[in-house]
């Protein structure tokens, strides 16, 4: 990720939230369906720029959903990445902790809106925020826990303080109440509810958290933060200090070997359960393809996480989500 899209990252979104609440106020007096659709429409907008600043791979997958639930896909992944940037576009935690509250009452307001909605009775709308405007929608023809929504919110506001992990389960405890949860709301969306798919996802989830941390591992240094727990930098007597200030130190590759290879069993033990795991559950795991990919290009580069190629766009990626997709493998 280079220092200009980080810096544009917060400009492009405030652009984007001031250009949808000016359409929001103008349209007071319009029909639901118009507000719905500037909800959509903000919604697919944001994925979009998020492909442009790295996650295209998302983008790509919520293709393989059936498309009268793909603005719902494309809800609930605006609503991660919302939370997940709040981290990066505040100056401080006290204001990213008001933000992140303002999200948990507006998940309340949205459930309660619905619930009354769904007796009859007439509850007024809910917040006039787009996300939630698309999500209050997605309720309507899905059941969605709210509890998953929280789940992401309260573990992302722990991690505001940038607090180093302990240990690799410590990495793997984030990852299932973070990336499984969005993993969990989707198959949901998908009306599914099948044990073998929930272990499945569960450990998938956990590797993608856990890959997603090395992928990012050379933007967070360079904010000064130690995404390696502490037990693996102790193991290979890496010092924090070298790290920040030489980035590239003697026992990195590594512990960033020993963390990979946490994210590939879990990818192992997801794959071994994947014959049990209804076929129509198989669009939530095309998530953990760009990942996979991920770890290995990552070990062709000796787990070099600095190495260039690792930067590069996998311009096969579409073809391979198709493949995964069409022979039902991951």
């Amino acid at each position: 990720m280079s220092i200009s899209k980080t810096t544009l990252r917060p400009t492009l979104q405030q652009y984007m939230h001031t250009a949808v609440r000016q359409s929001l106020n103008r349209a007071n007096y319009s029909t639901s369906s118009e507000l719905l659709s500037i909800a959509n429409k903000y919604c697919s907008d944001s994925k979009k720029e998020e492909c442009r600043q790295g996650d295209y791979e998302a983008y790509l997958a919520v293709s393989f959903f059936p498309s009268h639930l793909r603005d719902t896909q494309l809800a609930i992944r605006a609503f991660n990445v919302e939370i997940a940037s709040i981290r990066e576009n505040v100056s401080n935690p006290t204001i990213g902790k008001m933000r992140m509250q303002f999200w948990k009452d507006t998940i309340d307001n949205v459930y309660k809106v619905n619930k009354r909605e769904a007796k009859g009775i007439n509850s007024g709308k809910p917040p006039q925020q787009p996300i939630a405007l698309a999500l209050a929608e997605s309720l309507k023809h899905t059941q969605l826990s709210s509890m998953w929504f929280k789940r992401i919110i309260t573990e992302r506001t722990t991690n505001l303080d940038d607090h180093q992990f302990m240990t690799i389960q410590d990495m793997e405890t984030y990852s299932e109440n973070t990336a499984t949860s969005v993993l969990y709301l989707q198959l949901e969306s998908l009306g599914l509810r099948d044990v073998q798919a929930d272990h499945a996802i569960s450990h998938m989830g956990k590797m993608m958290g856990i890959t997603t941390f090395l992928r990012s591992f050379p933007f967070h240094l360079g904010q000064k933060r130690s995404v390696l727990p502490a037990q693996i930098t102790a193991k290979y007597g890496i010092s924090q200090e070298d790290l920040f200030r030489q980035g590239q130190v003697e026992g990195l590759e590594d512990a960033i070997f020993e963390v990979a290879t946490a994210a590939n069993d879990q990818l192992l033990t997801a794959r071994s359960m994947l014959e049990t795991v209804p076929q129509q559950a198989f669009p939530v795991l095309l998530a953990a393809v760009p990942y996979i990919k991920y770890l290995e290009k990552l070990e062709k580069a000796n787990f070099n996480v600095f190495d260039p190629s690792l930067q590069r766009k996998d311009w096969k990626l579409p073809l391979s989500l198709w493949n995964a997709y069409r022979k039902h493998t991951i």
